[in-house]
């Protein structure tokens, strides 16, 4: 099988910032160029209205800034994290509304898990650069039934399947439990279709094309966000 040669340069690029952004400790800068693009894409792809969008987007400054409202309110982010997405599930109507404010809530849960330990993000990054790749190889190759043909046209039972086996294994030998293990590996895969899902509601492929061919930011946060909320709740507990 020929790869994606414009999918693999991109990628390396972006693995490559990760890397000095961790080595060279830029966490913030980091945090709040990606918190632009996606506010950038919630403009391009969910309310074309920029006044709205940088309206939003100031607020979230301002809470950012006063780190202590959102550590003394953790668990109301987690819980609010939760009900944002059954309400954009449920309420089809205002499922933007619903959607943003999930995505606020899980930058918010971001920029609390870096205060506790910065070294969570990036096993959580790792971990979806992991599983996403070997998805994506073991499908390509093997092809087989598709998951939910709707909703996610390419995602394979068969990559999915590996992916799953791998990252849990990869998660115990890191001294997580099997069932937390077990939770992770499932979460990265449920909220890739969450965004899917999503995506087929406002009828676009990617939210964006600023990584290329790997969509928009946002389409990145796709398998971490329920993963954000997983650690989160452990953290929390």
């Amino acid at each position: 099988m020929v790869y994606n040669l414009n999918r693999i340069f991109v990628g390396s690029i972006i693995v490559s910032v990760l890397l000095a952004t961790y080595f060279l400790n830029l966490d913030s800068i980091l945090f709040y160029v990606l918190s632009i693009c996606i506010f950038y894409e919630f403009y391009k792809s969910l309310i074309k209205n920029k006044i709205i969008i940088i309206f939003i987007f100031l607020i979230f400054i301002f809470f950012i800034y006063i780190f202590n409202y959102w550590i003394n309110n953790y668990f109301f982010i987690l819980v609010n994290s939760c009900l944002f997405i059954l309400c954009s599930i449920y309420f089809d109507k205002y499922f933007k509304i619903f959607f943003i404010l999930l995505v606020i809530n899980i930058l918010i849960l971001i920029s609390v898990l870096y205060g506790i330990d910065r070294d969570i993000i990036y096993l959580i990054i790792v971990i979806s650069f992991i599983n996403d790749t070997i998805a994506y190889i073991v499908g390509s190759n093997f092809k087989g039934p598709l998951i939910s043909p709707k909703i996610s046209p390419k995602k394979t039972w068969s990559g999915t399947s590996v992916s799953f086996l791998i990252t849990s294994i990869i998660l115990i030998q890191l001294e997580y439990s099997f069932l937390i293990s077990f939770i992770i590996a499932i979460s990265l895969f449920y909220g890739d279709i969450y965004f899917s899902y999503i995506k087929r509601k406002l009828g676009i492929k990617d939210f964006s094309f600023l990584l290329s061919t790997h969509g928009g930011i946002l389409d990145r946060l796709d398998s971490i966000s329920f993963v954000i909320i997983i650690f989160g709740l452990l953290n929390y507990l």
